[in-house]
């Protein structure tokens, strides 16, 4: 697949034309986020509306040209049990590329921020709960076999391995600290503990990446994109994901408040079981899920050179210490290891993390380097 200037570049236009049956169309490079994919808007005189155009690569590309790309199968589950979310209209796949329902620009994340800044703290918790609706729907899906979803999971080995990414992403080369023995010792026995009772629960549909930008308002309305990676998971992963989420500023009250929204929203489509389940796993949840978050802010800023996501490090971090995550189970995740996270915030990161506590680490036997 050939890129113009890191970007991949679309199919010729006729290929395109061809695929959706018109003559003329024009074809417009969409900003991306932290994905290897490359999107496009498609417009042409002589469609209703406008479309998208997903250009992929590498192992998505060769899958597509299989016959079958997960987010095909994905979407068309999502639409069949009412969430909304683009569907396939036309498949190039000696192109390596798919052209999508078209739901704008505009994310929640977006949306929000723009709400808050002007005050308007209600309106954004309304949009986050439309967003906890979706939720309630994830979880409603039943899982069926044979389904690409069912096939993969967020195991123990799934989890252990998202803590290590943490580990060789961020803690090392972006924050500079190296593990002593006896702190390698604790952290693996930690990472087992709170994986091995996070995997229990794998039994629910999850999207994944559930978060303020890959929610979409279109006509007042939510829906959901990037969802190619779900999986089976914990009940309360999509849940603290999105009431979390570090890209929008929002009170530790309000995450509080959104969060047992949640659980009610949960508990009204008929799954009181996953509910009773997400309101006793919620915190080593976020514990896991943040970490892993830090660790692909990491990844997304110098490996992939996305831009400065490191900036987003810091409300993570502050999100375990409101939230009080610190659990005898897994003592060194949930303890000293934040503290660790505090004290070695990049310099740009400090002011965002104001109110991190200050704690004082000497004597704890921590190494950094560089």
């Amino acid at each position: 697949m050939t890129q113009l200037k890191g970007r991949l570049s679309p199919p010729p236009p006729a290929a395109i034309a061809k695929a959706l049956g018109v003559d003329h169309l024009t074809v417009e490079w969409l900003a991306g986020d932290g994905s290897d994919r490359c999107y496009f808007r498609v417009r042409s005189p002589e469609l209703t509306k406008s479309l998208v155009l997903m250009q992929l690569s590498g192992t998505d590309a060769e899958n597509l040209k299989r016959g079958r790309y997960d987010w095909v199968e994905i979407s068309d589950l999502l639409r069949a049990n009412q969430i909304a979310a683009p569907g396939c209209v036309a498949i190039l796949a000696d192109h390596a590329a798919i052209i999508i329902d078209d739901y704008g620009d505009i994310m929640l994340e977006s949306v929000a921020l723009e709400l808050h800044k002007n005050g308007k703290h209600n309106e954004v918790l309304s949009f986050f709960n439309k967003a906890l609706q979706t939720v309630g729907h994830f979880l409603s899906i039943d899982p069926t076999p044979g389904s690409v979803w069912t096939s993969r999971s967020f195991d123990q080995e799934r989890f252990e391995w998202e803590l290590r990414f943490f580990l060789t992403k961020y803690l090392e080369p972006v924050a500079h600290y190296t593990l002593s023995a006896s702190e390698e010792v604790e952290f693996c026995n930690d990472i087992r503990a709170i994986s091995t009772f996070l995997a229990s629960a794998s039994r629910y549909f999850v999207h994944r990446d559930f978060h303020s930008r890959n929610v979409m308002i279109h006509n007042n309305s939510i829906a959901v994109i990037d969802f190619q990676d779900a999986r089976l998971g914990p009940p309360s992963y999509d849940l603290v994901s999105l009431v979390f989420d570090s890209y929008v500023p929002l009170a530790p009250e309000s995450r509080l408040q959104l969060l047992n929204e949640g659980f009610e929203i949960i508990e009204a489509f008929g799954q009181s079981q996953a509910a009773a389940r997400a309101k006793d796993e919620w915190r080593p949840m976020l514990l896991q899920r943040q970490l892993k978050a830090i660790g692909s802010f990491g990844y997304l800023t110098v490996d992939k050179h996305k831009g400065d996501y490191i900036k987003n490090v810091a409300p993570a971090l502050q999100t375990l210490f409101d939230a009080g995550v610190q659990d005898g189970r897994w003592p060194f995740l949930s303890g000293r290891l934040l503290h660790i996270l505090a004290k070695t915030l990049p310099d740009r990161t400090h002011t965002a993390s104001s109110s991190v506590p200050a704690l004082n680490l000497a004597g704890s036997g921590h190494r950094r380097r560089g």
